[in-house]
């Protein structure tokens, strides 16, 4: 823009020399050669004239062109400006980002800590149920050999007991002072004397996992060694825990010309009975009509007793089970409580003595009975007689 102003200047200065000179030779006589030099320099000042004027032309799209790129310009302040608020709320907010981030980052950090706490604890009582469950398992397996162990001395007891009763007085036998005639690998657990043969009550001890298959190999076994043997009573008795009774499908088999029943300690007494009242009989021919019907009456009587004894024990078994199995459905943490506060539960036991007294004495069973059904007052009636007054 300066060398125009300058360019603008000079054209003007040399119009005024121009206007000057035209004045003075106006003013002086005709000279061809001054004349020449004046047309001359005429023709230089309608040139110059004619660049003043497309140096104006040019100053002013200069001037056009300033004027919009001021506005550009001014435009493109007020958008810098724009940009610059953006970028300074774009900055706080990635500086929010970034402490929001660090933020969720810390929290995760913490909750995976927990999580990894949590997994740890619940592994620890994972492991910790899971050897209290073989604590367990193991505290029924011993006491289930404790039982069956303890089985076959109580039975040989209780059979020895029962027939030094006077209602019975049978002659018994165990398998350390057998009857001639018994022995090599025929050895029963107790025999008695019945009618010229001999009962053999055999008391089964087992640890297989399935009963029913260990009982049918022991029919089997024990038919091949009394096949032959015309003094043994064609009717044998395998003695089994009574809760043993329960698991089993089949109580009754017959095999070899013998016919075997499973029966609990329960039932032993029963079955003596009903082998006293047969014998009382020197030959089945002499029974009086109504005694045979009566002792048919009994054994029935006591056969059905035990089956049904039996039936509602493996009903009521199965209910349990079941009941137990929905324990299994419930909350994880009321469930993980049942479970802590059962095994510190003692485990229900009978003393040998009491039962011996309950099996010696039907009598009591219904006394105790009565005193659940029927139970007395603590107070008597003179006492209430005496508030009363």
């Amino acid at each position: 823009m300066t060398g125009i102003y300058t360019l603008l200047v000079a054209i003007l200065g040399l119009l005024v020399f121009a206007s000057w000179k035209l004045a003075i030779q106006q003013r002086e006589p005709a000279d061809p050669r001054m004349k020449a030099e004046l047309e001359r320099k005429t023709e230089e000042l309608g040139e110059v004239k004619r660049q003043m004027q497309d140096a104006l032309s040019e100053k002013n799209e200069l001037a056009g062109k300033g004027k919009q790129l001021f506005a550009e310009l001014t435009k493109l302040e007020s958008k810098f400006e724009n940009t610059v608020d953006e970028r300074d709320a774009l900055k706080k907010r990635v500086t929010q980002f970034e402490a929001e981030e660090k933020r969720m980052k810390k929290d995760l950090d913490s909750q995976l800590t927990e999580l990894s706490n949590a997994k740890r604890s619940f592994e620890e009582e994972r492991q910790r149920v899971i050897r209290e469950e073989e604590r367990n398992r193991e505290k029924d397996r011993e006491e289930h050999d404790r039982m069956w162990a303890e089985h076959e001395n109580a039975v040989v007891s209780l059979l020895t007991d029962l027939c030094k009763k006077k209602e019975y007085a049978f002659t018994a036998f165990d398998n350390t002072d057998l009857p001639e005639g018994f022995h090599g690998n025929l050895k029963p657990d107790f025999l008695i004397e019945f009618l010229g043969q001999y009962v053999i009550f055999d008391a089964k001890v087992s640890k297989a996992t399935n009963l029913q298959t260990y009982i049918s190999e022991q029919v089997k076994s024990t038919a091949k060694k009394v096949k032959g043997k015309e003094n043994i009573y064609p009717r044998i008795f395998l003695v089994v825990p009574t809760h043993a009774v329960s698991e089993m499908k089949k109580t009754s088999y017959y095999e070899e010309g013998f016919t075997f029943f499973v029966v609990s300690p329960e039932a032993l007494e029963p079955i003596l009975a009903s082998l006293k009242r047969i014998a009382d009989y020197e030959f089945a021919e002499a029974m009086d009509p109504l005694e045979r019907e009566n002792i048919v009456d009994l054994i029935a009587q006591f056969d059905f007793h035990i089956s049904t004894r039996n039936a509602a024990d493996l009903f009521l078994m199965q209910h349990g089970i079941e009941t137990i199995g929905k324990t299994q459905s419930i909350n994880p943490d009321l469930a993980k409580e049942v479970a802590i506060k059962k095994a510190k539960m003692r485990v229900l036991s009978q003393k040998s003595s009491d039962q011996k007294q309950f099996i010696a004495n039907p009598e009591l069973i219904s006394e105790r009975l009565l005193e659940l059904v029927s139970p007395k007052s603590q107070i008597s009636k003179e006492d209430i007689d005496q508030m009363k007054s």
